[in-house]
């Protein structure tokens, strides 16, 4: 059964065509299954907070807020890390940009 995130996500409507909702399923999932444990708590709070958004517990202005400090404190993460665990850092950094800042907000 999907999570309550991704119903919400696939009820938006996209006329623009600015979000890619399979593509965020990814994002989330491979965060959650990575080998490092910071990615992975990253991508628990990830899916965390659009829950909280799909269920009206949190405004689109808070969310927004929660996925900037999110994507900050991965970049800063991402300098301290070896190169595997630094790339899969950068990869969601880059997810949450594309899929959630330039994607996902414009829709909310």
């Amino acid at each position: 059964m999907p999570e309550k995130w991704e119903s919400f996500v696939d009820n938006l409507k996209d006329t623009t065509g600015v979000l890619a909702k399979s593509e965020l399923r990814t994002l989330v999932s491979v965060a959650k299954t990575d080998s490092d444990e910071f990615i992975k708590k990253q991508g628990v709070k990830l899916e965390r907070y659009l829950n909280q958004l799909a269920l009206g517990q949190i405004t689109p202005e808070q969310f927004k807020g929660y996925i900037e400090d999110l994507h900050k404190l991965t970049e800063m993460q991402s300098l301290k890390m070896q190169v595997a665990a630094k790339a899969s850092a950068q990869r969601l950094c880059k997810g949450i940009e594309d899929m959630i800042l330039s994607g996902l907000m414009r829709l909310l």
